[in-house]
């Protein structure tokens, strides 16, 4: 099946209005031209009617009717029409002519009376005129009728000499109509080109210059689709780049490792190789984690997104307990505050247990051994979540960039590798969500808060 064409659509709409009004003018033409042939031929046939008239006499107030028979002869030679006529009295009735002639309808006009009638099975035109003879106290009636071919032939003569110009001009119109939408739609099917011409990696701006307004509005909707793919690449491209050098480095430090062990001459040594060679894959295991995780919470992915009801107290509680052993391990005070009722917000409970996780696990990697760290639900117009340290805390001046992939402040002495709050920025993007980063109580530690609008369901 072939594609459609925005051209032939245009052609094909304006060609139908075009035959359509075609069409009505035709009918128009057809009655304008049957008025006029009938105009002629009626003015005739009254004349036919009154030159009967001087054939009605009185004879002892008695209407006669008496013409000349080369008078009747003349009178009704015709060699495609046929005519007819009827005399008759109010008196007397019939007199001469066609007995069978029907007399037109009555009409409030004196004058003659036209109409149409039928005999011998022929549909005719009849003239009626009224004669008043001498001496008579009678009125005689005249009437003429003729059948309508030639009227047909004029009306069609007409008709031809009125719609053939007319076609003729339809088509100048159509190949009019061609030549313009072709100049009109080739701004279009240049622009259609030059896309179709560009290589896969040219994502610059198409030109505007030359273009209708229309076209201009559908350039720059490309023009903007445009740059965001090409953020889109430069961030892919960017991320690619910083995830190999990030792996490069435990990668190397796990081969280091391996050899050390292998060339190790003694058990404490060898030992010391293989725990220092665990720790290099736990910490390679983990970016990959993490970098799975960024690519799962990014925009682009948002087709496996499924927002349902989630319970912020039940998330919290759960992922919580998977923590309560990595708190214990370093002395740490674990504590979770939250509202006696459920607080119910729309999302995917396994994105947002990722962010929590990701929140948690800064909270302990970062924060102080011995310290305390704590997971806040609040309820009301705007649900959050919270996770709040006593640590060292974060600068004011780095607040935004612990959100940048891949850093990790100056002075930072855990062993993280610059995703987990990237990622918990990608999950709250993904949520309509914001994430605000603050210091804890006495302007001690920080404190992350994640909140999700006004988005807040009922239990």
């Amino acid at each position: 099946m072939p594609e459609p064409s925005l051209r032939t659509g245009l052609l094909l709409r304006l060609g139908i209005v075009l035959v359509v009004m075609l069409a009505l003018d035709a009918v128009a033409c057809y009655f304008t031209a049957l008025h006029f042939a009938n105009g002629v031929y009626d003015r005739w046939l009254l004349d036919s009617a009154r030159s009967l008239a001087p054939a009605v006499r009185s004879e002892g107030g008695r209407i006669e009717f008496d013409p000349p028979r080369v008078a009747l002869d003349i009178f009704q030679f015709d060699e495609l029409d046929k005519m007819y006529f009827r005399v008759s009295s109010l008196r007397r009735g019939f007199i001469a002519g066609e007995r069978d002639l029907v007399s037109p309808p009555p009409s409030a006009s004196r004058g003659a009376r036209l109409g149409y009638s039928n005999i011998d099975g022929n549909r005719v035109r009849v003239v009626s005129t009224r004669v008043s003879a001498p001496s008579a106290d009678d009125v005689a009636t005249v009437e003429v009728a003729e059948t309508l071919i030639k009227r047909s032939q004029l009306a069609g003569e007409i008709l031809l000499g009125m719609v053939a110009p007319q076609v003729a001009l339809l088509i100048i119109a159509l190949l009019l109509a061609w030549q313009g939408v072709s100049r009109g739609l080739k701004p279009l099917t240049d622009l259609a080109t030059e896309i179709e011409a560009r290589g896969q990696s040219n994502l610059s701006p198409v030109p505007q210059s030359g273009l209708y307004r229309e076209t201009r509005i559908l350039v720059r909707r490309i023009n903007e689709l445009l740059v965001r793919v090409a953020e889109a690449m430069q961030a892919r491209k960017r991320f690619v780049a910083d995830a190999a050098h990030q792996l490069r480095t435990p990668l190397a430090a796990i081969l280091l490792h391996a050899e050390r062990a292998q060339r190790a001459t003694d058990t404490p040594e060898e030992r010391e190789a293989l725990r220092a060679l665990r720790r290099s894959v736990e910490r390679a295991a983990r970016l990959s984690g993490q970098l799975l995780s960024l690519a799962r919470a990014e925009p682009d992915a948002a087709l496996a997104f499924q927002t349902r009801p989630v319970d912020l107290n039940r998330l919290a509680r759960t992922i919580g307990e998977e923590w309560i052993p990595r708190a214990l391990a370093r002395d740490v005070d674990f504590g979770l505050v939250v509202p006696e009722h459920s607080v119910m917000v729309p999302g995917d409970e396994r994105l947002l247990g990722e962010m929590l996780s990701n929140l948690i696990d800064n909270a302990l990697r970062y924060g102080s051994d011995g310290g305390h760290v704590t997971v806040i639900v609040e309820d009301g117009p705007m649900p959050s979540i919270s996770v709040m340290d006593d640590g060292p805390g974060i600068p004011v001046e780095e607040r935004l960039r612990v959100f940048e992939r891949f850093y990790r402040q100056p002075t930072s002495q855990g062993e993280g590798c610059g995703l987990g709050l990237a990622i918990v920025q990608e999950i709250a993007r993904l949520h309509h969500s914001t994430v605000e980063v603050t210091s804890g109580p006495d302007d001690r530690g920080s404190r992350f808060t994640i909140s999700f609008g006004a988005s807040r369901l009922t239990a």
